[in-house]
């Protein structure tokens, strides 16, 4: 198992310290999706620094105008979300 210094499992509030946001934003995302992978261990959420970094590698930008694939991903992602919670609410009436 591979335990080195540029691997390692961090908790979540030290996952969102290292990625420079507050532990609730990324409760957030983890609920609302979007967010970098983590694994659930019980009722412990931890995330690898691997799949924090290539979150991050996934939203680097050259210019404002670059909207990136990820972005163009996650998009379509909120649009289906959102069409389902539609329906659902539709057929609620």
């Amino acid at each position: 198992m591979d335990h080195s210094a540029d691997h390692r499992r961090v908790s979540a509030p030290e996952a969102a310290q290292y990625l420079g946001f507050s532990a609730s934003t990324l409760a957030k995302l983890r609920i609302s999706g979007g967010g970098p992978r983590y694994l659930k261990l019980n009722r412990r959420v931890a995330y690898d620094t691997r799949d924090l970094d290539a979150w991050l590698a996934a939203r680097r930008r050259s210019s404002t105008s670059d909207s990136g694939l990820a972005a163009g991903l996650a998009r379509r992602q909120r649009r289906a979300r959102d069409a389902v919670a539609d329906e659902r609410e539709a057929a609620r009436r």
